[in-house]
C-alpha cells in the first residue's frame, strides 16, 4: 500500500477544503492546517491553552483514544512536543467564531461531536472528513494527518529553516516526515503565500468560481 504523505495547497484549503467542511468542525480542520498539530493535539485542545489575543496556542495536552474511550492526557513527553506555537488569522478567525457559534465540550474541550463527547478520529473520518472531501472535489486518499505535512511543506516553501519548522511542528530535528523523497504529490504551494492573508485566498477562489 501506497504510505507517502499527500500535500494539499493553500489555495486549495482556503477555497476548497475549509468551505466544505460544516461549521461545527471548520475550526477544528483550520487549526489543523495552520499550525500542524497532530489529531490528538487538536482533539485534545481546551481554550486555557488558546490565547487569540496574542494569536498562540501551547501544546499541553492530548486526547488518547482506547478501545472507543476518548481521555486527556498531559502532553507531551518530551520537550519538543511541548511548545508554542503562532496562530496565523485565519486560525484565530476560525476559533473566534467557533467560540461564538459553540459551546464548550467536557472537560473544557474546544472541539466536541454534537452530543458535547471528545471526538473519534474513526467517526470524525467516516462522517465529517470523506463526505467533506467529496463536497470539495478533493482526493479521497488525503488524510487528516496529511494537513500536518502541508503545513509543514509550505514553511519551508516560504523559506523558513527546517529546523525552526522541526520545533514548531513538535518533532525531532532527526525525524522530517515532510522531505520531497517522502512527498508524494504537491499541488501549488506557491500559490497563496502565507504572507498574504487567508481571505485574500478566498476572495481569488471565489473569483475562479464565478
Amino acid at each position: 500500500m501506497d504510505t507517502d504523505e499527500l500535500v494539499i495547497s493553500r489555495a486549495e484549503v482556503f477555497g476548497k477544503l475549509l468551505p466544505a467542511i460544516p461549521d461545527r468542525y471548520r475550526a477544528l480542520v483550520a487549526v489543523a492546517a495552520g499550525t500542524g498539530l497532530r489529531w490528538g493535539e487538536c482533539a485534545g485542545l481546551r481554550w486555557d491553552a488558546v490565547d487569540l489575543a496574542a494569536g498562540v496556542l501551547r501544546v499541553v495536552r492530548v486526547a488518547e483514544e482506547v478501545s472507543g474511550h476518548v481521555t486527556l492526557k498531559p502532553y507531551p513527553k518530551s520537550r519538543a512536543g511541548r511548545r508554542t506555537v503562532p496562530l496565523p488569522p485565519f486560525v484565530v478567525q476560525a476559533l473566534t467564531d467557533h467560540r461564538q457559534s459553540f459551546e464548550t465540550g467536557v472537560e473544557g474541550l474546544i472541539f466536541v461531536a454534537r452530543t458535547g463527547e471528545p471526538l473519534k478520529r474513526g467517526t470524525f473520518r467516516a462522517r465529517i472528513w470523506k463526505p467533506s472531501l467529496q463536497r470539495a472535489g478533493l482526493s479521497l486518499a488525503l488524510r487528516f494527518h496529511d494537513l500536518r505535512h502541508s503545513y509543514a511543506t509550505w514553511l519551508v516553501s516560504d523559506g523558513v529553516p527546517i529546523n525552526d519548522v522541526a520545533k514548531v511542528r513538535g518533532t525531532s530535528r532527526r525525524r522530517q516526515p515532510w522531505t520531497a523523497t517522502r512527498t508524494r504529490h504537491v499541488t501549488g504551494i506557491a500559490g497563496c503565500s502565507r504572507r498574504l492573508l487567508p481571505s485574500r485566498c478566498l476572495r481569488q477562489s471565489s473569483d475562479r468560481r464565478k
